[in-house]
């Protein structure tokens, strides 16, 4: 026995076939996403949290340096100071510290590059105010040579006036 409507049939099971191979496609691909999404998001996720935590430490790191170099720079001209074995250590600590900035992990390198520099301006600073202090002594001295020598040259006239004096006074000349 034939069925009468066989072809009708066979389409009407095609189109159900279909459309329960979309929605079952729908609901396999949906689950995807709701799966992979968040862990390729985790993933990101993960890699900037690895990022800030690396800028972090660098950023402890970078700070506990540069406390180091203003307290070197705050006692170098301070008395019975090593100027220069302070010098040393502060250059060397100023250029460990830009060697150190990593460019891939920090977000702002000018705001530490820039922080080194202005540390590196206040060393030489310091280097011209060291040798400005000497240089002022040696002017403390020279004035007070000059305010002696002035002195001296005033005795020296007067003594001239007076002996220039006594020699017009004198009847044998």
């Amino acid at each position: 026995m034939q069925v009468l409507n066989k072809q009708e049939r066979t389409t009407a099971f095609l189109w159900f076939l279909l459309f329960f191979v979309v929605t079952v496609g729908l609901f396999v691909l949906a689950i995807f996403f709701n799966y992979q999404v968040p862990v390729r998001e985790n993933t990101e996720l993960r890699k900037e949290l690895s990022t800030f935590r690396k800028e972090e430490a660098f950023q402890a790191s970078f700070l506990q340096n540069l406390e180091k170099v203003k307290t070197n720079l705050d006692s170098i001209n301070m008395p019975n100071q090593n100027a220069i074995y302070m010098d040393q250590e502060v250059a060397k600590r100023l250029s460990d510290m830009h060697n150190a900035i990593p460019k891939d992990v920090v977000s702002h390198y000018n705001l530490y590059d820039n922080s080194v520099q202005i540390g590196l301006a206040l060393h030489q600073s310091k280097q011209q105010l060291r040798g400005l202090q000497d240089a002022q002594k040696t002017i403390a001295e020279l004035k007070e040579k000059v305010q002696d020598l002035t002195s001296q040259l005033n005795q020296t006239q007067s003594q001239l006036d007076y002996y220039r004096r006594l020699s017009a006074s004198t009847p044998g000349r």
